[in-house]
């Protein structure tokens, strides 16, 4: 038996959609570039986050892909929740929570190239980190 495919579930797939477009900086920088850049990383050195040592030394690099995803849907479900919200103030922090999250994302990445390239991380250079 076929399910044809609803308006409500049409409606879903268009917000999620819209949602990726929405977050496409968060995707290159935060969670594919991140991600990869810190695979490459690895074979230079170590992971600096205790956290993310652990998960990678005991389920391997992918797990951390994993955990990547699962933030996107945290993501999702604070956006939900903000673009649904009847207050304008409330709505107006998306662009802000974007904003934050992929410029992490393009730190992160500089960091890694800079480990990568450079064996020193940005916390290193501006003294805050040790090298």
């Amino acid at each position: 038996m076929q399910q044809e495919f609803s308006t409500q579930n049409w409606y879903s797939l268009r917000e999620f959609n819209s949602f990726l477009y929405d977050i496409r900086y968060i995707l290159l920088f935060y969670v594919l570039g991140d991600f990869i850049t810190t695979a490459q990383a690895l074979n230079i050195g170590v992971e600096e986050n205790g956290f993310l040592a652990l998960i990678i030394a005991e389920f391997g690099v992918w797990a951390f892909f994993v955990l990547k995803l699962a933030f996107v849907f945290v993501v999702y479900w604070f956006y939900k929740d903000i673009m649904s919200s009847s207050d304008s103030k409330v709505s107006e922090m998306w662009p802000m929570v974007r904003g934050v999250i992929t410029f992490v994302g393009v730190f992160l990445v500089v960091n890694n190239l800079m480990v990568i390239w450079g064996n020193f991380g940005i916390l290193q250079l501006l003294g805050i980190g040790s090298l």
